[in-house]
């Protein structure tokens, strides 16, 4: 069974009054006021009948939306930590934590983290830290001398059947309600091993026997085949890295959930791109070290170095190639050959769903938790999606993905009262995301100032 960690909140009503509603089930935008009684949702619409004594939030001008789920972070990471000494999970979790629910994202998962860290996340989280509900998948099944596990140390691969069972019957103690496999073999050219097929067809096999979904990092045409005909893959934790037809149809044949992660190739121009980090939104959400970091200079040399080191082991002149404009060239066209697949594969009907991929590697310095979800949304509007397709892919999408549309993923009656009150209409300009008032999680409104300051489950006086 699922599991998923939350504070503990104490009894209140809420009466947001005077906005918008975009409530996430296809309905249009309409005018309507949402009460909320404990931490579920109770009416919505006109004329409530509000208990006497009710704490009003005011939404007049702003849209009420379904708090946003982050379905590719990395809570054990913190961005720029290979360029710091650092603990995992780090110190800055807590600042991490409160820096989603800021940014309006009231859910994350998380398809990346060792259980001896989601024991740690766990704890930080029940010992009342203001969170937004956490939904691990455990350490990836990754082959021996494969990704992840030759890049993070952290992650021990998987070589046999007996370690595969080891894998699934601890992800099923821990309470997960699904695990990563990794399906990769380079990111540019073949350079890591990939699992024999015995060891997919025992994955798959194990994985349904526990109930478990099977999320699969897999991008090009090949991988993504394999991952879903070999491994039965429910969700491809990052996107075709090209508008392969065939393969987008087959995705979608699947039903086949898709994560975004566009921000994995935009984070970089964060450092290429003058003034990209004096966004004064930064400073409210992101550590100042982490902003340190990625305006160092020698960072960022050192973190191209590093990328082509690892992209091309064998290529000579290593640092001259990463001193070039060839890295950022290739990245950027990389960035718009994901963006037109993505919006191929929302029209072949692939399900999206929003991932940033937060936190990442920590040799990358800008793909920092909070902001970069938001950007996320924004970028999946500037691929070609509608505002109202890029917010499903980060509110009810996301939900069924999880097997949690029945609790979450939009404004009715019974859900749980995860919202967002934003200025403006997002339905709109998505850039309005940016700009929250309120962002409620289980019955608690807060402004974003007032979450990155919390220490616990109770509003700050």
């Amino acid at each position: 069974m699922l599991v998923i960690a939350a504070t503990t909140l104490f009894a209140r009503d809420l009466h947001v009054a005077g906005g918008q509603v975009w409530d996430g089930t296809g309905a249009a935008t309409r005018r309507a006021d949402v009460l909320v009684h404990d931490d579920r949702i109770v009416a919505v619409g006109l004329e409530l009948d509000v208990p006497a004594g009710a704490r009003v939030i005011d939404a007049s001008g702003g849209t009420v939306i379904p708090g946003l789920v982050d379905s590719h972070v990395h809570l054990s990471m913190a961005p720029g930590a290979a360029w710091r000494d650092e603990s995992s999970p780090p110190g800055t979790l807590g600042h991490h934590l409160r820096a989603y629910l800021a940014a309006g994202v009231t859910t994350v998962v998380d398809p990346g983290v060792s259980f001896e860290d989601i024991a740690a996340i766990r704890a930080k989280i029940a010992s009342g830290a203001p969170s937004p509900r956490y939904v691990p998948l455990g350490p990836p099944l990754s082959p021996p001398g494969g990704y992840v596990s030759v890049l993070l140390d952290n992650f021990a691969p998987v070589a046999t059947e007996v370690d595969v069972a080891t894998v699934l019957d601890r992800a099923v103690q821990t309470g997960l309600g699904g695990v990563k496999v990794t399906v990769e073999d380079g990111f540019v050219n073949p350079i890591w091993p990939l699992h024999p097929p015995a060891i997919l067809h025992a994955i798959r096999r194990g994985a349904a026997e526990r109930g478990l979904r099977v999320y699969a990092h897999a991008m090009s045409p090949t991988e993504q085949r394999i991952a879903l005909d070999e491994l039965g893959a429910t969700v491809l934790v990052h996107p075709l890295d090209r508008p392969d037809p065939a393969t987008i149809r087959r995705v979608a044949d699947a039903g086949a959930y898709t994560m975004t992660t566009l921000s994995v190739y935009d984070g970089p121009e964060m450092g290429w791109t003058p003034g990209r980090l004096d966004d004064p939104r930064l400073d409210l959400l992101v550590p100042a070290h982490e902003l340190a970091t990625a305006r160092d200079p020698e960072v960022q040399r050192a973190y191209d170095l590093a990328m082509v080191e690892t992209v091309y082991p064998r290529l000579p002149g290593k640092a001259t190639v990463a001193a070039s404009p060839l890295p950022r060239a290739l990245t950027r066209a990389r960035a718009r050959r994901t963006a037109r697949t993505i919006v191929a594969l929302s029209r072949a009907g692939v399900p999206l769903v929003m991932g940033s991929d937060s936190g990442n590697w920590p040799i990358i310095p800008y793909l920092f938790h909070g902001p970069t979800s938001i950007r996320e949304v924004e970028l999946l509007g500037r691929a070609g999606l509608s505002p109202a397709e890029a917010l499903l892919a980060a509110t009810f999408t996301p939900a069924r993905m999880l097997g949690l549309d029945g609790e979450m993923g939009t404004v009715e009656q019974g859900k749980l009262a995860d919202l967002v009150v934003v200025a403006g209409n997002p339905l709109s300009n998505l850039a309005a995301l940016y700009d929250p008032r309120w962002v409620i999680r289980a019955g608690v409104a807060r402004t974003p100032a007032e979450w990155m300051v919390a220490a616990g489950p109770r509003p700050a006086p």
